[in-house]
């Protein structure tokens, strides 16, 4: 069932409505709501918000904004098995299901997120894609009058906006020329032009190779090769990263079951720390192939940590009962404390780039550093710098204690297997 937001609420509309939400609406939840209390059936409300909407409409016209919403609302409601759906705000979806348990919602959830991710829309500019968030309230587990119980789940959904959504501050100019580089990473994603290239990590003490950190790389039409970097900020505000990061993770899955010897490090984004499904490959990876997981190494960042630490933690515990470890990216930027640094059982710290460029030349760098590596020792995780581009820097860390060393003076990441006799990339 399909309803349209009323433009103009009546006069006896609750005070949620005359807030753009539509009495229909919540007259279906308040009976969707008094049936799952008498008959005790599972029940769902749902919304669905398009972040980046106002992005559209700056961007591209209002025009095209409505008609992007009018698509969305038919994704949504291909995927509905006989609920209802209303437009219940500009950039909102409201959604009640009967008959599913939490679990189920949640897949369901993540399907229609999935699905509105993978969604876009052909402008004159070029494709349009969409951001989405959700929050649900289960019944009848929430009481409360049908507003009050939409109230709540508004609340959550405000709560769970995203640091990394589009910025609304910059001109209809350069938000298309966001978009723009944000459909680069995506066409190449479509037509299977995403690579991986390597850099080693050095054993302070051996000077062998302790692992690789595998870096995500484009291949153009011409077979250029060119650092995804800059697409990385756009493509986290886009929401594209959680899907970047599940085939990042699949690929480096496929290089460590094609050599038993290799260790791997990969980084995850913010966004993809709160994506189950990215959980839910690597526990199938790792119990088909038990073996790749003590040889994964997951880096985490210090922001994805202070917004919800109990989450990564979370998060970190689900990594590590793979097998595989957690590294903190990094280390020193956000000054971690040391109740955050036990919570999250990590197994080793990546040093902040910035504290080790100068380290020849500057003393605060230099007591910092001591500092943070004295602060792992004591909690027996390993440490690793990063930027390491001279051999005086590299001298002086190993003095200091650092167990591995990162950076273009021990090897820049390179487009082949470097850990293989031929080193050719293949597919």
């Amino acid at each position: 069932m399909f309803w349209r937001a009323q433009s103009e609420p009546s006069s006896s509309t609750p005070v949620l409505a005359s807030c753009g939400y539509p009495q229909r609406f919540i007259e279906a939840l308040a009976k969707l709501e008094d049936d799952a209390r008498t008959q005790q059936h599972p029940a769902t409300l749902i919304l669905f918000a398009i972040d980046n909407l106002p992005m559209i409409m700056s961007g591209y016209s209002m025009a095209v904004a409505e008609a992007v919403m009018q698509e969305i609302e038919e994704v949504i409601g291909a995927r509905l098995e006989g609920g209802q759906l209303a437009r219940v705000q500009r950039d909102q979806f409201g959604i009640l299901l009967q008959g599913k348990l939490e679990r189920q919602v949640q897949q369901w959830c993540q399907e229609v997120q999935d699905a509105i991710r993978s969604y876009s829309y052909s402008s004159r500019y070029g494709e349009l894609h969409c951001i989405s968030r959700y929050a649900y309230q289960m019944l009848p587990n929430t009481h409360g009058s049908a507003a009050e119980i939409l109230g709540r789940t508004l609340v959550i959904l405000t709560e769970s906006q995203d640091e990394n959504r589009l910025r609304q501050d910059i001109s209809g100019v350069e938000q298309r020329e966001e978009m723009g580089l944000a459909n680069i990473l995506g066409q190449a994603v479509k037509e299977n032009r995403l690579r991986l290239a390597y850099q080693p990590v050095i054993d302070s003490k051996t000077g062998e190779v302790a692992h690789y950190e595998a870096l995500l790389r484009l291949y153009s039409d011409e077979g250029k090769i060119s650092s995804a970097g800059m697409l990385i900020p756009v493509a986290e505000r886009m929401g594209l990263m959680p899907m970047i990061d599940k085939i990042v993770l699949q690929k480096v899955i496929e290089e460590l079951r094609h050599d038993r010897h290799v260790q791997l490090a990969l980084n995850v984004s913010n966004l993809t720390t709160q994506d189950p499904s990215w959980l839910t490959l690597l526990k199938a990876a790792t119990d088909a192939t038990p073996d790749i997981g003590p040889r994964l190494i997951v880096e985490v960042t210090e922001t994805a940590m202070h917004r919800d630490l109990k989450h990564m933690a979370f998060f970190c515990a689900e990594v590590q009962a793979t097998g595989a470890l957690i590294a903190l990216d990094d280390f020193g930027s956000g000054y971690t404390s040391f109740k955050q640094l036990k919570m999250l059982s990590l197994d080793m710290v990546k040093i902040d780039g910035s504290f080790i460029r100068d380290l020849t030349d500057n003393a605060d760098s230099r007591f910092f550093v001591k500092t943070l590596l004295d602060f792992t020792r004591g909690f027996g995780l390993k440490s690793v710098a990063e930027f390491v581009e001279n051999g005086e820097i590299a001298k002086m860390l190993m003095e200091l204690g650092v167990d591995q060393l990162q950076g273009y003076y021990f090897g820049k990441p390179m487009n082949h297997r470097p850990w293989l006799k031929d080193g050719e990339y293949g597919n």
